[in-house]
């Protein structure tokens, strides 16, 4: 029974986003910090959104994710000790394979011409780093977007991405999980390579004082050894399909 207190008082609990998890690099980290501390470390993958409200609750001792603007917010409101941005990919848009691609002079450019065709697109819908990023862009056009070609799916990366197959439909995703799935879509990148597009990930350590389950010690640990310079080595080589899904900041 003192055993099992001991084990469980150890216990890291990691909200963090799904694109994120689905990609396998978190597994790979948790099998370095845990043969290095005797912490087990559980992932809660439920999107940027859900990851700050479990935060702010104090159900999450750490958060990995993908909304700048919301994070700052959570900062900002004092539910957050200590903010790193460690690394970052980019954000993609996809669409059917027979989609004849032409000219945009910017990805606001490729999203007005979306909207202004009603050409079928998929949102994830859920309040994620990857919503919001759509939000945002939507935004900067000026338009909100409904109607029938509007898909929300209110679901995982991956399963917006099989629904957007369905479909035949436009969707923003990330480019890891993109490069994860693609094999089961017949899917294509129509828009990359713009400074809009960047996807940076960062880790919060949660305040203590949102809950009393709140775990800080063991949350410096993994942070601390999130930035060494070994582990951003080993998350810059981390490939998919001889794909490299991340690059890091040093």
């Amino acid at each position: 029974m003192l055993l099992s207190a001991t084990l469980l008082s150890r216990q890291l609990i990691i909200a963090t986003t799904t694109s994120l998890y689905e990609t396998g690099l978190l597994d790979l980290l948790k099998t370095h910090f845990e043969k290095r501390y005797p912490i087990q470390v559980v992932f809660a993958p439920v999107g940027s959104g859900m990851a700050l409200a479990m935060g702010k609750r104090g159900d999450a001792d750490l958060l990995l994710v993908h909304s700048p603007l919301d994070e700052e917010q959570f900062m900002k409101e004092g539910f957050g000790l200590e903010r790193a941005s460690f690394m970052y990919n980019d954000f993609i848009i996809v669409g059917p394979k027979e989609w004849q691609e032409r000219e945009f002079k910017d990805v606001l450019s490729f999203m007005r011409y979306i909207y202004e065709n009603r050409m079928p697109f998929v949102s994830r819908s859920d309040n994620s780093g990857t919503h919001r990023k759509e939000q945002e862009l939507w935004k900067s056009i000026g338009v909100v977007p409904e109607g029938k070609w509007y898909h929300m799916a209110g679901t995982g990366m991956a399963q917006t991405l099989l629904i957007a197959n369905e479909l035949r439909a436009f969707c923003l995703t990330d480019r890891a999980t993109f490069e994860m799935v693609k094999k089961r879509l017949n899917l294509k990148i129509c828009y990359e390579d713009d400074e809009l597009l960047k996807n940076i990930y960062s880790a919060i350590l949660v305040n203590p004082k949102n809950g009393k389950k709140v775990n800080y010690e063991d949350a410096k640990k993994f942070v601390d050894f999130l930035l060494e310079d070994s582990t951003l080595k080993l998350i810059e080589s981390y490939s998919v399909n001889g794909v490299k899904l991340f690059r890091v900041f040093r």
